[in-house]
């Protein structure tokens, strides 16, 4: 049984949703301001971390959500990264009221950025090549669900030595060279290296169950979470750290920082005990 709509009413709600288009439009607006006024000081942090000996080597070896995305073998290569970068980027154009500027369809994403640094002395095997890596993301709307969902192109990474076995991309690159399937061994190297984080960056977000799982999930937590916050998180696993004794004149923020004490991670199962190093 229709129930019959007001006129009334019914012009109430078609200016209502206008309203709202209004109110989404200031939205998108204001974040596009907010990361314009944002970039310069990203920007000036940056070189003030560049500074702190194995900052992001701290941050991401106690961010248990961040421990979830990588496998245990990358751990160690989190101490190579001597820069993590953010820069979103917003090419929105809002109608303006001038017939030429309607394109209102959100164009925004953001880059990712990680710099490693060569292994200087010590074990060839753990070697990684000096290497700056960045990475673009870009928010689109899916058209089977309707809902937004991030997308990105696959860039390349070399790979640490050590983990170059373990590389799908080189895997599936021999076995065609050789004209051959893959072996059962080579499945399971590939399984194992699709959960590494350096596959991560062939995530695409377009073959869901055949690249990285959870590349969303991953880069959004270091976009919206990590990065922005890194500072915090930083001064959480170096109780002190910037603190300043009120009896002592002595400025003691350069200790050695000592990280022995962090807990381990709990999921051992699958990923195994996640040992932190003594900075």
């Amino acid at each position: 049984m229709d129930i019959p709509v007001d006129k009334s009413v019914e012009e109430s709600f078609l200016k209502l949703q206008k309203i709202e288009n209004e109110i989404q439009k200031a939205d998108a607006q204001v974040e596009q301001f907010k990361n314009k006024l944002f970039t310069p000081i990203y920007s000036r942090r940056r070189k003030l971390l560049d500074s702190i000996p194995k900052f992001w080597y701290v941050v991401l070896a106690q961010h248990e959500d961040f421990q979830e995305y990588v496998s245990v073998e990358d751990m160690k290569y989190l101490e190579l990264i001597s820069d993590l970068y953010v820069e979103f980027w917003d090419e929105t154009k809002f109608d303006t009221g001038d017939e030429t500027t309607t394109d209102t369809m959100p164009k925004k994403g953001f880059t990712l950025t990680i710099t490693f640094n060569s292994v200087k002395e010590g074990n060839k095997d753990n070697e990684i090549k000096e290497q700056e890596v960045t990475k673009k993301f870009e928010w689109v709307i899916d058209p089977s669900t309707g809902s937004r969902r991030l997308s990105s192109e696959p860039v390349k990474i070399e790979w640490p030595s050590a983990l170059s076995r373990l590389d799908p991309v080189l895997i599936k690159q021999r076995a065609k060279n050789e004209h051959r399937a893959l072996s059962e061994d080579d499945k399971k190297r590939y399984r194992k290296g699709m959960r590494s984080f350096f596959s991560f960056w062939q995530w695409t977000g377009s073959k869901p169950g055949k690249e990285y799982r959870n590349g969303e999930e991953l880069a959004t937590l270091i976009a919206e979470d990590i990065f922005p916050a890194a500072l915090d998180y930083y001064v959480l696993a170096a109780p002190g750290i910037g603190e300043q004794d009120d009896d002592e004149e002595e400025d003691e923020s350069g200790e050695e920082l000592d990280l022995s004490e962090q807990e381990e991670a709990d999921d051992e199962s699958q990923r195994g005990v996640k040992r932190q190093k003594k900075v």
